[in-house]
């Protein structure tokens, strides 16, 4: 497995002609935020395709625990993770009648402090758990603000050797920010100089594992709560989700 991404693979010469454009999270206005929020509610009240006491958002948490480390550490990791996007905006789209693109957040951006960015608004994605409140998973407490405040995520994973445990577990959306100096060092992952050093490795096997090893890292460790977990995709309602992935 630690060597995949040595395994040269078969390609066909292909075209895309009319590619979606991402933007920045903050460049986008007031509308183009509040539909991107009620096309992710509007999975999340659809039901899911492989278990009819789950919604269809849980499905891409599924998927994402299913795959487990075969798209971890291995040359499948951006491929693969680039490929869940695009279906998972298809889904909205085709499901929700989403007319947007996803949009990314821009961690360089908000290296000084990532608990200051502006998607934590409750415009945006709600802040930080509640310390005092309900405890959640991952260390982390349950989110009480913004959009997503109480909703409830329905997967988890145990992770046992090289494999995951899938199981059930109905829990609230939980975020658990690092602070301190834990926090001081994740945030050094993601400066300007930081990404640009990785942008900057000769070959796709050093890219991918600087990308993967440190500022792919840093924002679940952050972050923490769902995100931490292999469950990622229920955490961050996906736009963040799948700009580190």
């Amino acid at each position: 497995m630690a060597d995949s991404y040595m395994v040269p693979l078969e390609v066909e010469d292909s075209a895309c002609p009319d590619p979606p454009i991402r933007r920045e999270w903050r460049s986008l206005g007031a509308a183009e935020k509040q539909a991107y929020i009620s096309a992710v509610k509007c999975l999340s009240e659809k039901t899911s395709k492989f278990d009819n006491s789950t919604s269809r958002f849980d499905d891409f948490a599924l998927a994402h625990i299913s795959e487990g480390l075969d798209i971890h550490y291995a040359a499948a990791f951006l491929p693969w993770h680039r490929h869940f996007i695009h279906t998972f905006e298809e889904a909205l789209r085709a499901e929700c009648l989403y007319s947007g693109s996803l949009a990314y957040w821009d961690w360089s951006l908000d290296a000084e402090d990532l608990a200051q960015s502006p998607i934590w608004s409750t415009s945006g994605f709600g802040s930080d758990g509640t310390s005092t409140g309900e405890r959640g998973v991952g260390n982390g407490h349950c989110v009480t603000d913004g959009p997503f405040a109480n909703s409830t995520r329905n997967w988890q994973a145990e992770e046992i050797g090289s494999q995951f445990k899938i199981s059930r577990n109905p829990h609230c959306l939980s975020r658990g920010f690092q602070t301190g100096d834990a926090k001081k060092k994740l945030q050094a992952r993601v400066t300007p100089e930081t990404i640009n050093s990785i942008l900057e490795q000769d070959s796709y096997a050093e890219f991918f594992k600087e990308l993967e090893d440190h500022a792919h890292n840093a924002i679940p460790q952050f972050i923490r709560g769902d995100f931490l977990l292999q469950t990622a995709p229920n955490g961050m309602q996906q736009i963040h989700f799948y700009l580190i992935s």
